[in-house]
């Protein structure tokens, strides 16, 4: 940029062109939800900027794309529901607006699992219908930040924004070959954030590679340091997790290359056991935390919000029930809308929420990281390849695993930081994950870490059905 040989505005008409092209033709990748009708309007004013005063810093020009439940002046925060395409909010999510300050432009929003809650349809919404995984569009994208997922793998944008309860980040990086943090819980503001249950709600980046995905955080975050730990796995001491090992031959596979990858490297690996909790923590405790804070934390969000959209939990399953589905082309996931409906007629009844025991969870991790002197848990970040779209059956795909997303669960419980990258590809050219879990604020030396992973193994590749433009 500044030689310009490129600028922010043809930056925004490459980005444009791209999602034209494959996410509502060709492929159909369907990711974005809504484009910023003002993004092309504030690259030309950040072109003037820079050659008038500078970058803002050191995103300066970047266009990104949001998840639709982090709210961005312009723009609807629908969270996927079609109840909420009225839901315009007064001022960016507090984590946007760092991201503006440091120079980012809000390209699009992104489809997400309706109101972040999956329930066996990642990537589906009311609003918007299914998002489609570019490394194979019979399998899921993950969620719910499915489509910022598949926007940053199909190269919509340069990285994105999405949150993560359980896993919600980490399965996307995990199933688009891309990196994605976790961060350590509170790091990152969620004041304008649509929530699912506040006691695990966190916003996190998802980028093409580790420093990417530092660079954003460290916006996010300023004078966290996130950027200043060198990329190194020389003396890193690295806990390896085979407690999740058995769902698929294929990821173990991956994984097992993956340590060697970090000996060879310089780290020490040590074996690692976890208490048995780690297997079962969402069935025995966050399911049951999600219930009673859900529809708590709806009401206040909604209750904030300029008129014209649901005021309240009682309002939107009131919308939701009288919407005349012949006006709307996608309906709601039936189980998101029996959770919700069930959490509200629950919720004078529902025990307090444990969240208590969940950190308790954390402080077991903590012993075992302190007392075996390691940086990082490492594991695989899903025991099993993207599984199949939830309308198409996929014939290549195997799993024994009976909860493929256990292991993302701890970081959630905990409070702690988790960090994915690619770590290879499965025979039918599925993507696969690897994480590093580490104490409370060690964001910086996980991203490190991770990087230093990338660099050495070099596993992404773009989508085969998102290619280069003529």
């Amino acid at each position: 940029m500044h030689a310009g040989r490129i600028s922010a505005a043809g930056l925004v008409d490459y980005y444009l062109a791209r999602i034209a092209a494959f996410d509502k033709d060709g492929p159909r990748i369907n990711a974005i939800s809504c484009i910023n009708p003002a993004a092309m309007h504030e690259a030309r004013v950040l072109d003037d900027e820079l050659r008038t005063h500078g970058p803002r810093g050191p995103l300066h020009g970047i266009p990104m794309v949001v998840k639709d439940n982090i709210d961005t002046v312009g723009m609807p925060t629908t969270a996927g529901c079609a109840a909420l395409r009225q839901a315009y909010p007064r001022a960016d999510a507090a984590c946007v607006a760092r991201l503006r300050a440091a120079g980012a432009i809000v390209l699009a929003k992104t489809n997400m699992s309706e109101l972040a809650a999956s329930n066996g349809r990642f990537g589906y919404s009311s609003a918007n219908g299914l998002t489609l995984n570019p490394y194979r569009l019979s399998r899921n994208a993950s969620g719910s930040s499915s489509g910022t997922g598949a926007a940053v793998a199909a190269n919509f944008a340069a990285f994105g924004l999405g949150t993560d309860s359980f896993g919600s980040v980490r399965g996307p990086a995990c199933v688009h070959a891309l990196a994605g943090i976790r961060p350590t819980h509170d790091l990152v503001e969620s004041a304008g954030v649509l929530p699912l249950a506040t006691s695990f709600d966190i916003v996190g980046p998802l980028a093409r590679n580790a420093d990417d995905a530092a660079m954003v955080l460290d916006a996010l975050v300023p004078g966290s340091g996130v950027i200043a730990q060198p990329a190194s796995l020389a003396g890193r001491r690295l806990g390896i997790v085979t407690d999740f090992a058995g769902g698929s031959d294929e990821v173990d596979a991956l994984f097992a290359t993956a340590t060697e990858a970090m000996r060879a490297a310089g780290a020490v690996t040590i074996p690692v056991r976890l208490p048995a909790l780690a297997l079962t923590l969402y069935a025995d405790l966050l399911d049951a935390i999600v219930q009673a804070e859900w529809v708590r934390g709806l009401d206040a969000y909604l209750g904030q919000l300029p008129g014209g959209a649901p005021a309240s939990t009682a309002a939107l399953l009131a919308h939701i029930t009288t919407t005349d589905l012949s006006t709307d082309a996608h309906q709601m996931n039936p189980l998101t809308l029996a959770a919700l409906r069930h959490a509200f007629e629950m919720r004078d009844t529902l025990p307090q929420a444990n969240v208590a025991a969940a950190r308790r969870f954390g402080a077991m991790l903590d012993d075992i990281l302190r007392g075996r002197g390691l940086e990082a848990l490492v594991f695989p970040t899903l025991a099993c390849p993207a599984s199949p779209r939830f309308d198409m059956a996929d014939a290549t795909y195997h799993c024994r695993a009976q909860q493929p997303l256990a292991a993302m669960h701890m970081a959630s419980a905990s409070g702690f930081p988790e960090v994915s990258v690619p770590m290879g590809f499965t025979s039918a050219d599925i993507p696969a994950g690897v994480s590093w879990l580490g104490r409370p604020r060690s964001d910086a030396v996980l991203l490190a870490i991770a990087s230093a992973f990338e660099r050495a193994t070099g596993h992404r590749r773009p989508p085969v059905s998102t290619p280069a433009l003529a």
